[in-house]
Order: structure tokens, then C-alpha cells, then sequence
């Protein structure tokens, strides 16, 4: 996600001006330490969720005080703790059901408070996570929503996980892609099928692909956003190009 700082997400957080921010999925801390340095600039509140974050919190809250309120549990615990969104970011456990649901609570709680939905951003719309699941810790999703998975690596272009190398191996990547009720991409497109709010997908190539969701009413509210997401968003010659280069990328780094 940190990756898309300075193109992306810096300049549509200059223009919405947020109170509080949300992420799912820390990480390492990276995009946390630019959110809270925008925070600390903007008077603004950060919420951060990860039940196993690989940075040392302790200090971040010490240095961020009040503008940094972390939260040490699965995103589907935390985000009923939370009583606003304004921008939310989605990079935590890349599967069907849980960003689904992280959704779908982030719609509730914003009409149970009266509050518009908020623009979402979120990584990994592209390959290979989009239309496959992948679970950090397998037990944490319903068996019902569980598919078959096993810990061995995916490469481009092959539908089952590989015997050798490949992505991700170390991690337990579901043994299918492109089924039903799978992968991070799919599960925006069902919320988006079910939702009664007025929201565009915005899908931009290249590391592993990133989305935002936008709420046609911030849309009008914001004419400079418009403006801005409309530059952002590249003409199909130039998608086919990064999409190319993405290939390219993909194979270096398998």
C-alpha cells in the first residue's frame, strides 16, 4: 500500500481533508508512519488494525500521542470499536470473506451513525490475490467460506497452485482461483452487487493492483476530487502498458 503514497493516496487525502482514517493492515508500519505524519499535519486521527503488526507500536504511540489509536485484533472485532470513517484502507487479510464483511460492517455502522460511506482504498485487486484467497491463519475464517488451500506457490496464467516455487509459497493460498466468493477483487464487486450506496470502483494496474472506492456523493461534494481521480485514471493504451510491465515485474520477483 505504501507503495502508492506519493501517487495516489497523498493527493486525494490533500483534497478530502479527513478527521479519521482507518487502516486494515499495518504491517510493517510503512503507510502507517505516512498516514500519521498526515495526521500530525492535519490534526487528523488515525485507527489502526492488525492483530500481529511487525512494527514497534509503542513507540509510534508515543510519538503520535492522541492522532494514533491502534487497535490489536482482527478487523472484523475492531471495526464495530469504531464509531467513524471518513477514509478507509483495505490491505489486511486478503480473502473473500473478510473483506466482504469489513465492508459491509463499514456500510452499517456508517447509516446506523448517519454518516455517508467513506471513500475505501484498498490493495491487491489485482494478481494473484483478486480472484484467489489467501489466509494468514486459516482458522480465522468460517468453514463455510473456507476454500481448499494449502501452502504452496501461484504463478501467472496457471489456475492451481504449483508444485514448486511460485508466489508466496510459505503462505496458505487457496488451491483455486476464479470460483465463486474468492479472492479480494470478487469481494468488492458482491458488496457493490448488494449495496444500495452509489459508489464507483476506480482500478488502477501495477503492483499487485490497488481500488478505490468512490461515493458519488463526495464526488459532488468535491468537484477538485473529481478532477483529480479523473487525471489518474489511464487511458486503455496506457493500462495495457503497465499491465505489461507488471508481468514482467511479477516474474523477476517469483
Amino acid at each position: 500500500m505504501h507503495s502508492f503514497w506519493e501517487t495516489i493516496i497523498e493527493p486525494v487525502l490533500e483534497v478530502l481533508q479527513p478527521g479519521t482514517i482507518v487502516e486494515i493492515g499495518a504491517s510493517e508500519g510503512r503507510n502507517t508512519a505516512n498516514l500519521l505524519g498526515f495526521c500530525q499535519r492535519h490534526g487528523a486521527t488515525l485507527h489502526a488494525i492488525d492483530p500481529l503488526p511487525k512494527f514497534d507500536v509503542a513507540s509510534y504511540q508515543q510519538r503520535y500521542g492522541e492522532r494514533f489509536v491502534f487497535h490489536h485484533a482482527l478487523s472484523l472485532d475492531a471495526i464495530p470499536t469504531i464509531d467513524r470513517f471518513d477514509v478507509v484502507f483495505i490491505d489486511g487479510d486478503h480473502n473473500w470473506y473478510t473483506v466482504y464483511n469489513e465492508l459491509k460492517l463499514i456500510e452499517k455502522i456508517s447509516a446506523a451513525s448517519s454518516q455517508p460511506f467513506p471513500l475505501v482504498m484498498l490493495h491487491d485487486i489485482g494478481w494473484p490475490y483478486g480472484r484467489r484467497d489467501l489466509y494468514y491463519n486459516p482458522e480465522n475464517i468460517p468453514e463455510a467460506f473456507r476454500k481448499p488451500y494449502e501452502q504452496r506457490g501461484i504463478r501467472p496464467g496457471s489456475p492451481e497452485l504449483v508444485e514448486r516455487g511460485g508466489m508466496n509459497p510459505h503462505l496458505f493460498n487457496a488451491v483455486q482461483e476464479n470460483v465463486l466468493q474468492s479472492g479480494v477483487l470478487t469481494a468488492v464487486e458482491d458488496f457493490l452487487k448488494e449495496s444500495e450506496q452509489a459508489l464507483e470502483l476506480m482500478k488502477f494496474p501495477g503492483l499487485h493492483g490497488f481500488g478505490i472506492l468512490v461515493p458519488a456523493l463526495i464526488r459532488e461534494q468535491k468537484s477538485e476530487l473529481g478532477r483529480l481521480l479523473d487525471d489518474l485514471d489511464l487511458a486503455p493504451f496506457a493500462r495495457q502498458h503497465v499491465d505489461l510491465i507488471e508481468e514482467v515485474r511479477i516474474e523477476t520477483e517469483i
